[in-house]
């Protein structure tokens, strides 16, 4: 491979990373399908769609605690396994969910699904990583964890025709079925993995709990803080938004279909957004970048505070919030894969996530409380801009993060 990582792969690889993108692509339906199903679920079970803020919230600490927990485990035990594994938690948990008597039982289905939602971005993302040239890591990596996004977006426009033939239950079955079938296409397409960096014959192989406690490692510390606050600053606002769009753009007078297909245009937002920021960060421009996105989605979700009246306007704004904040996001992990060594690499892109879904759990907690105050939908979507406009400030301290890690091992 010459200076400029030309992209040389194999047909087995670029097999791989479509199965990559597969798993990823069912995980973003999966993490965006409740919030489908809230408009649906409230007239099934004649209750507020407040009474879900508990089952969204608690699928996100699922998720944190997959991303935690399962993902470290991947870079001792293998990436496949811990992959396979983690789909099939996924599609079982939502194929159960089915069977929901309300929002008592569903909280438990979606907290248990979220264990495995939580841990399939940050392996795949590591498994991608790893097959890919290190000049062009951060956009292929990008490209194929886009498929979170892509599959969100593929909740919008397939919850209608779903729910139109089985009800609420279509969308879980479709959630539940298509993760683990990619799990059983996994056992065969991705490569085994291990560690690059052995331990020494006298020693014994990390742990799970050793491997978290090397992130802060001084060449580590600052930029694994960095990516954890960011993160978790950036799912605020996402998860907020995720969870309660279609409900507020519902409660601001759309149809269920309507709000469901409009919520898809955040993806194409996202889509352009990610291209755009991990094109720039190969090129070194990370910075200018993420506070770009930032600022876009700001000010894009600043104007939906004043109820823009035409349908063109609103989904121009969705699509430039979904350039903002899904954008943005969407490269973090990428990113994050590119400053710790391959040995850590799952451990540090699951912790930046399980950390950051402390802030996934809050946001939708946040409308929620915002909603029962009987704020306008429009004020409360609009209170979004508030955590986009940190992110925009924030950001611009990774290059102190990075350059302190770099003089301690100078």
């Amino acid at each position: 491979m010459n200076e400029r990582g030309r992209i040389a792969l194999t047909a087995g690889q670029w097999w791989a990373i479509a199965l990559c993108m597969l798993a990823a692509f069912f995980d973003g339906y999966d993490a965006q399908m409740l919030a489908m199903a809230v408009p649906l679920m409230t007239e099934a079970f004649h209750v507020p769609a407040t009474a879900f803020k508990t089952a969204a919230s608690w699928s996100l600490a699922g998720m944190a605690f997959g991303a935690m927990l399962l993902s470290p485990l991947a870079d001792r035990f293998g990436r496949r396994l811990m992959l396979v594994i983690s789909l099939l938690i996924l599609g079982s948990a939502t194929l159960l969910a089915t069977q929901a008597n309300g929002p008592g039982d569903l909280t438990l289905w979606r907290t248990l699904a979220g264990c495995g939602l939580g841990a399939v971005v940050p392996i795949t993302i590591a498994i991608v990583a790893d097959i890919v040239p290190s000049a062009r890591r951060v956009t292929i990596v990008t490209i194929m964890a886009s498929g979170f996004t892509i599959g969100a977006a593929s909740s919008g426009q397939l919850a209608p025709l779903l729910s139109a033939h089985w009800g609420w239950q279509g969308l879980f079955a479709y959630g539940g079925i298509m993760p683990l079938t990619i799990a059983v296409l996994c056992c065969w397409g991705i490569p085994v993995h291990r560690p690059a960096a052995a331990p020494a014959p006298n020693m014994a192989e990390p742990n799970a709990i050793q491997r978290v406690g090397e992130l802060f490692a001084p060449q580590y510390r600052w930029r694994t803080l960095f990516m954890w606050l960011l993160t978790a600053l950036n799912l605020f606002a996402n998860y907020g938004l995720f969870s309660w769009l279609p409900t507020l753009l519902v409660q601001n007078g759309w149809t269920v279909a309507a709000a469901s297909r409009v919520t898809s245009f955040l993806a194409i937002g996202g889509l352009t957004g990610c291209y755009f920021v991990s094109t720039q960060a190969d090129r070194g421009r990370t910075v200018m970048a993420l506070m770009a996105v930032y600022l876009t989605g700001a000010v894009a979700l600043a104007l939906c505070a004043t109820n823009p009246g035409s349908t063109w306007m609103w989904v121009v704004l969705i699509i430039l919030i979904g350039f903002g904040g899904i954008g943005a996001s969407l490269t973090l992990a990428p990113l994050a894969s590119t400053y710790y060594p391959q040995e850590l690499r799952s451990t540090g892109v699951g912790w930046a996530n399980g950390v950051g879904r402390a802030g996934s759990f809050f946001g939708p907690m946040a409308l929620a409380w915002l909603m029962e105050r009987h704020l306008s939908p429009t004020l409360v979507l609009g209170a979004l801009m508030i955590p986009m406009t940190l992110c925009a400030l924030f950001v611009t301290l990774l290059p102190l993060a990075l350059r302190s890690g770099q003089e301690k091992t100078s």
